[in-house]
């Protein structure tokens, strides 16, 4: 079955590009588009939210996201891995298209046992690529990247390269950075870059693409999160409370960009996407799938997928 993931976010921006082009001839139909919101996660499994069973994690928010709108169970990411996972979404293409099959080399493993000759792989995104970004700015949406771009560290590869008009992107933070910034992931900053992105904009319509380092590993979390989730203890199926400490911090972003969209009084016109690039982490057991990260068992790219627009 090709990836639901991609298959039902483009479908839908295709509707919502119809419906703008029809539009664009007065400012007033142009209020009428729709804003898109699109949640990216990096690493989070099918089974790493409450609201998909997991017995340790915590996640009010994407929960509360998953109630008031509507949950795609059967969702798959294109990729097994960050790198051509996210190649894929911002494409449109599967890998063979774009040629980004893999992060760095696809030459790994003992090559005596190779029973075939791995495929050559690219690291960054070429130019030619219509971007959702682009098509978005096409069609008279103000464009904003925020976190983990991943597809090109120089000209002509990078967000402002291929759409993208407000661009925050950096790495995650070293160990030593983290003490000082109190700021696991980059979890606040990407999240107040969006929130900014987002009033500045209200007035007309955007797409902004949010894209956490979180839940990758290593593990960051704030010291009270830690603390709350070291209390708890594990439970049966996930037990690394540290994890769960991550992943509640990233689910308080969620609950950041959900609150700006209702206090800017734009949530009947605008469409939230959340959902992750690859399965889950070996940390984080996907049971009863099999396998996780890397893999192209269910483990490794079924992923949680709720949209809401509410109205």
């Amino acid at each position: 079955m090709p990836p639901l993931v991609n298959i039902v976010f483009l479908l839908t921006l295709s509707c919502l590009m119809y419906r703008a082009a029809e539009s664009t001839s007065q400012a007033s139909e142009s209020r009428q588009r729709p804003n898109i919101v699109l949640i990216f996660i990096d690493d989070m499994g099918w089974k790493d939210t409450s609201a998909n069973g997991s017995d340790l994690y915590e996640t009010p928010n994407i929960d509360a996201l998953a109630a008031d709108g509507m949950t795609f169970t059967n969702a798959y990411a294109a990729a097994g891995n960050c790198e051509p996972s996210r190649a894929c979404l911002i494409s449109g293409q599967y890998t063979p298209r774009h040629h980004m099959y893999a992060v760095s080399s696809t030459n790994r493993g003992p090559q005596q046992k190779m029973r075939v000759l791995p495929i050559p792989n690219i690291n960054s995104l070429p130019q030619e690529n219509h971007t959702i970004a682009n098509a978005m700015s096409e069609a008279g949406y103000a464009t904003g990247m925020f976190g983990k771009w991943h597809l090109g560290r120089q000209k002509p590869h990078l967000p402002t390269d291929q759409g993208f008009r407000s661009v925050d992107t950096m790495n995650p933070p070293s160990a030593n950075l983290f003490e000082q910034t109190a700021d696991p992931k980059n979890i606040l900053r990407i999240t107040n870059g969006a929130c900014d992105f987002m009033e500045h904009h209200k007035d007309e319509p955007f797409f902004v693409y949010i894209a956490h380092h979180a839940t990758h590993m290593g593990i960051q979390a704030t010291p009270a999160t830690l603390a709350k989730f070291n209390s708890k203890g594990p439970g049966k199926q996930h037990q690394n409370t540290a994890f769960a400490a991550m992943n509640a911090d990233m689910d308080k972003s969620v609950g950041q960009v959900l609150q700006k969209i209702k206090t800017q009084g734009i949530e009947e016109h605008t469409v939230v996407f959340f959902t992750s690039d690859n399965g889950g982490l070996p940390q984080s057991p996907q049971t009863p799938l099999r396998g996780f990260k890397g893999m192209y068992y269910e483990g490794g790219i079924r992923v949680p997928m709720f949209v809401r627009w509410t109205g």
